[in-house]
């Protein structure tokens, strides 16, 4: 959820359990996961150099370890490429990190604005060969992960431990752990200390039919919709929390009152839509209505995005064998150049690798233009058209590429120096 106060809050109002997780199975956002040891190390890892992958090594092995010795069994489920709806927030969301990566190559390392991190390039790649390496269970989504995070901590009776607020909207049985309160370094007597929250909690506080909490999370705000209400929800609120908190304690308020009387879940959402349309009709067109309709279907019924990718593919990106870049080529025909931390009055150092990407995007789409996006610009890139014809030849010249990374991991970031 892209409110990033929601967990302000459940913690506020104390609407959590304090846990003590030990045998168990658990499903990971694995995004969530690599950022989080990447960014909360201590002493802090590399983010201006380049990365530091022999000590993010290090900090992965030490997490799965406590895990294995508190006898938690984790499943990783890792993102793939971008929902097409988010397009607008995807390219959002790469001038932010722009702005990140300027920030910190411009400060000395021990004034880095708080919370400007930069995640460097092959973070991901060396998360996957750990998984590989420790034969951890993962799988690699052809789109987002939050779908199928869902689905297998229902399926298989687990909690989920991620750090997206999605998971307090979704109706996940044995709740979800937010990794800001899993205390993995604080292990005793086989038990990581942790914070579980559950939907049912929540709804009970705010005495808020469930069927309702799409309704809520697509207005106060994620990657597809967010209601400019500017202010009433706030202004209404008893609350004596932040202007944050207040609006949606106010939006929560407001809900909670709607008359449901004999409908079902999903006239339930459509009264509600309307009657926060009725009070906020000059704030709401019928194009808008459209988009929170959209928002609140990916709660209700959330799938995996559909990418119009070879079978071949498929396999080997959910083994984690190629990058996921592929789906962005094939289905959008875009590349999201990842910001690093580098001199911003030079040319981006992207433009070295410029010819091998050229011949990344024609074995995978052919002669057909490639939209890149680097820096605070976007380019067209006609690809280059590699000497292969048939699918089987295509494969092997993609593995050809994607070892070329496992040597760079190697060999250039020193990778597997140590056990």
């Amino acid at each position: 959820m892209g409110v990033s106060t929601l967990k302000k809050m459940i913690d506020y109002l104390c609407l959590c359990e304090e846990v003590k997780v030990e045998k168990t199975g658990i499903i990971i956002d694995g995004a969530a996961l690599y950022y989080c040891l990447y960014y909360n190390s201590d002493p802090k890892l590399d983010q201006r150099c380049g990365g530091d992958y022999p000590g993010f090594k290090d900090e992965v092995c030490n997490f799965f370890k406590t895990l294995q010795d508190c006898e938690v069994t984790p499943y990783i489920i890792l993102d793939g490429g971008s929902d097409p709806d988010k397009h607008k927030t995807v390219v959002s969301r790469l001038g932010n990190r722009l702005e990140k990566a300027k920030a910190v190559a411009k400060t000395e390392p021990n004034a880095v604005p708080k919370g400007c991190n930069v995640l460097p390039p092959l973070v991901k790649d060396v998360f996957i060969e750990i998984l590989k390496e420790k034969g951890i269970e993962f799988k690699q989504c052809l789109g987002e992960a939050d779908p199928e995070v869902f689905s297998a901590a229902n399926q298989k009776q687990c909690p989920v431990l991620a750090t997206d607020t999605d998971f307090c909207i979704y109706d996940v049985d044995k709740g979800f752990l937010h990794l800001d309160n899993f205390e993995w370094k604080r292990k005793k007597d086989g038990k990581i200390p942790a914070k579980l929250y559950t939907r049912s909690k929540f709804c009970e506080h705010f005495k808020l039919d469930p069927a309702l909490m799409p309704v809520f999370a697509s207005i106060a705000g994620n990657d597809y919709s967010r209601l400019e209400d500017r202010g009433r929800f706030a202004r209404e609120s008893s609350s004596s929390g932040e202007y944050s908190i207040k609006r949606l304690d106010g939006m929560l308020s407001f809900l909670s009152k709607v008359n449901l009387d004999g409908l079902n879940d999903s006239q339930k959402r459509e009264r509600a839509l309307s009657h926060i349309f009725y009070q906020l009709s000059h704030h709401v067109g019928k194009k808008e209505n459209e988009t929170f309709k959209l928002a609140i279907q990916k709660y209700v019924e959330p799938e995996e995005t559909s990418f119009n990718l070879p079978l071949w593919m498929h396999e080997n990106m959910m083994g984690g064998e190629l990058t996921t870049f592929v789906t962005s080529v094939v289905d959008q025909k875009t590349m999201m150049l990842t910001p690093v931390v580098e001199d911003f009055s030079q040319h981006s150092s992207y433009t070295a690798a410029y010819r091998i990407r050229q011949y990344f995007y024609g074995l995978l789409i052919g002669g057909q233009m490639c939209t890149e996006y680097d820096r605070d610009h976007k380019i067209d890139v006609q690809p280059l058209l590699p000497k292969v014809s048939s699918d089987e030849q295509k494969q092997l010249e993609l593995q050809r590429l994607h070892k070329v990374l496992r040597l760079i991991m190697k060999y250039v970031f020193n990778y597997s120096d140590r056990s």
